[in-house]
């Protein structure tokens, strides 16, 4: 262990007490923090390290083989290694200490970019866990590198080519790794080749799950590459012809093999560590409780190409990875069955009556489209019951989607969600089809016109949604919507007290918004547009110039307050939405659910100067005083003879309508969850929400911006240059100091 410790200090020294050891930190951790900050490659909305995390294996491609070339190759020139070899040290403890020193140098240089996923939290809410994760990933793909890098410095004396070595033989294995390279590979080739790439393994690491088959292949890959290297590094000190070289041939030979098979056939070893803050890739309590109510055998046919195309291999195994751990917690209860329709007539022939069909894939591949064929898709049944999902695109969602699925199979009796129509309203048929369809995948959806003599049948109806009316609504509909109400219905209300003309930008009262029915029921909806001058999104508008983005604060980012009813979604886009506030003599519960930030604003003053657009007066004269946090979305509630009265209240339907949800996904996923809440369908709520928490950065001032984005690019390389010259200036002057006896 002394002989260990003292090598590995020896290499370390070779980094640190030179000057190229410090400029390769340097270089690096500004080379990526500048990628993340200011390149369209990075993020600056999202608070997530995900996008560092896909750029870094291709910086450690290059900057691995510059930290490790001159580890041996640098003894063999200097004629030193066989001095070592010689010496009473293991020939494996020379190799493992080698090996240590570069990979902790290496590690440096990784955690050197620890302050990015510190300074966004100071702007948002990081998802620690995954971060965690990504930076366990990046030490064993780090490992594997430096592995590969120390194999290619035994092979040479110089150091030029063993670093081109380094970076083609890493190179390499990234580039399969790729869908564009596997898709262009034969079927029987590409896919394991891919599964050799450790991009695909670290891509895995990286969502935020530590599986055991892609530690197995890391390590698997490391020790591969140092039975190699020490294979190399013997044979210069041992005769080639003697039994003992010949030997060490064999068993070096035989490691590697085990090696290889370990990292290529261990996909069947399960065992995972899920840290993702919501447990993402973990299946959720509330899906186990929807499968505790199972009265059947609920059977799983999922139909799958043996070689699927490259970028459907990874979703392929972590939808299985799924259905396993769905099959484990059931209790027997639910039965999967993997079927292979390319080879099997029969197979193909069920996959097609059961609705599932073969997908046709575009793969670009040497510089020619190509078509490329696979099956992902699955049957679910139960009882005398049939679900079908065609095709597996992603796995985002897909426990929402199974779980919704079983709910709809279990629960025969459809809860009913209707839409009110005949007054101008957005419906499933016009403007709010995405929100219509996904409801009806565990409700029953319909709509409620008034009938000839002016009434409304609202009988049966378990929530009732009015969205964006601007025709008036007859006195005779609101009596029978507060009868409804009073007798412990459930509705959401979306509002629009303004009206927004999108080809004008501008704005206009919408007298028959509805906006005065809710009063009775303790909520105000303000004539007004409230706007954000932080939290707001970026828009393309057509200029002279061209389409040019520009931030939109009418485009607010509003913040979810109450967990409760809008599950895990953090926050939802609304443009051009009126404030909301309670009343004061509504004596039951009043939920707040959305608000601005303490950047948000009112715009009182566009009915004298009606111009919504990014050029508004009153966004270039909103003053510090008047910010304040506005309230943009509530809900309340109320004892009632047929149960809990429930009422949200928003001013703004847009934020749900087509054009905006299929941009937003959180936004449908808050409807959804408020809808559930209505419905008193928590479980439901509880697994989308999973799937849709938004983590946004929301940066107090453009000073704060700078000082997160400035103080990695060039603060933390500053304060490295600052360790080096502290460090050669303590070196100066060791060397100059004169030694003698006293």
């Amino acid at each position: 262990m002394r002989s260990l410790t003292a090598l590995i200090r020896k290499d370390l020294r070779g980094y640190l007490d030179q000057p190229t050891g410090y400029i390769l930190l340097v270089v690096f951790c500004a080379v990526v923090s500048f990628l993340y900050f200011f390149t369209p490659f990075g993020t600056s909305t999202e608070a997530s390290t995900r996008s560092l995390f896909t750029a870094l294996p291709w910086m450690l491609m290059v900057f691995v083989p510059a930290s490790t070339m001159r580890l041996l190759a640098e003894e063999q020139r200097d004629g030193t290694l066989e001095i070592l070899l010689t010496q009473p040290i293991q020939g494996w403890i020379v190799l493992f200490a080698k090996f240590l020193s570069g990979f902790i140098f290496v590690a440096v240089l990784i955690l050197s970019t620890v302050g990015i996923p510190i300074a966004l939290s100071t702007a948002g809410d990081v998802d620690l866990g995954a971060v965690v994760a990504q930076y366990v990933g990046s030490l064993f793909l780090a490992a594997a590198f430096v592995s590969l890098g120390l194999f290619t410095s035994s092979l040479t004396r110089n150091q030029v080519i063993a670093f081109i070595l380094g970076l083609l033989f890493i190179g390499a294995l990234l580039l399969v790794g790729l869908e564009q390279v596997a898709d262009g590979l034969p079927a029987g080739a590409s896919g394991p080749l891919q599964t050799l790439s450790p991009a695909t393994h670290f891509d895995s690491i990286a969502r935020g799950v530590i599986d055991l088959r892609d530690v197995l292949y890391f390590v698997a890959l490391v020790s591969t590459m140092l039975s190699a290297t020490y294979l190399m590094i013997r044979g210069k000190s041992l005769s080639h012809q003697s039994p003992q070289y010949r030997n060490l041939q064999v068993g070096v030979a035989a490691l590697i093999v085990l090696s290889l098979l370990v990292g290529w056939f261990g996909s069947s070893i399960g065992g995972r560590l899920d840290l993702t803050e919501d447990k993402l890739f973990t299946l959720s309590p509330a899906t186990k409780e929807i499968l505790g109510d199972l009265d059947d055998l609920l059977t799983i046919e999922i139909f799958q190409s043996k070689e699927p195309p490259a970028h459907v291999a990874v979703v392929a195994r972590d939808v299985n990875d799924f259905l396993d751990d769905l099959a484990a917690s059931s209790g027997g209860q639910v039965r999967v069955v993997r079927k292979y329709p390319d080879g099997d007539e029969t197979a193909a022939r069920k996959a097609q009556l059961m609705g599932v069909p073969q997908m046709q894939f575009n793969v670009q591949s040497q510089g020619e489209l190509q078509i490329k064929t696979g099956y992902l898709g699955l049957s679910m049944t139960y009882a005398d019951q049939r679900e079908v999902v065609p095709f597996i695109g992603t796995v985002d969602g897909f426990e929402y989607r199974i779980a919704s699925l079983a709910f709809a199979m279990i629960n025969q009796q459809r809860k009913s969600v209707r839409f009110l129509s005949g007054h101008g309203e957005k419906t499933p048929a016009d403007g709010m089809q995405t929100l219509g369809g996904v409801l009806a995948q565990q409700y029953d959806v319909s709509v409620v016109e008034p009938l000839e003599d002016g009434a409304l049948d609202l009988d049966g109806a378990d929530v009732l949604i009015v969205a964006g009316p601007t025709e008036r609504i007859e006195e005779s509909e609101r009596a029978a919507l507060t009868s409804y109400l009073d007798g412990g219905g459930k509705a959401m209300l979306l509002l629009d007290p303004v009206d927004v003309d999108l080809q004008r930008m501008t704005a206009l009262p919408n007298r028959n918004s509805f906006a005065d029915f809710v009063e009775s029921y303790g909520v105000i909806v303000e004539d007004d547009i409230a706007f954000d001058v932080r939290s707001h999104e970026t828009l393309q508008f057509g200029t002279q110039l061209g389409s040019v983005a520009i931030p939109f604060p009418y485009w607010m980012r509003a913040i979810s307050v109450d967990s409760k009813v809008a599950g895990d979604v953090e926050s939802v886009v609304l443009p051009w939405a009126s404030s909301v506030g309670f009343l004061t003599e509504w004596p039951h519960e009043r939920i707040l659910l959305l608000e601005t930030s303490e950047s948000g604003a009112i715009d009182l003053n566009y009915r004298n100067s009606p111009d919504v657009s990014p050029n508004s007066l009153a966004l270039q004269q909103v003053t510090p005083g008047d910010l304040f946090r506005a309230q943009m979305g509530v809900a309340v509630t109320r004892p009632a003879p047929g149960g809990e009265m429930r009422l949200v209240v928003l001013g703004d339907s847009n934020w749900i309508d087509d054009s905006v949800s299929g941009r937003y996904q959180e936004n449908l996923g808050l409807a959804l969850n408020l809808v559930d809440w209505l419905a008193q369908e928590d479980a439901l709520a509880e697994i989308r929400s999973k799937v849709i928490s938004s983590r946004q950065l929301l940066f107090s001032s453009d000073l704060h911006r700078n000082v997160v984005q400035y103080s990695n690019v060039a603060g933390v390389p500053a304060l490295l240059v600052v360790i080096g010259l502290i460090q050669f200036v303590r070196r100066r002057n060791i060397s100059r100091r004169v030694w003698g006896d006293e």
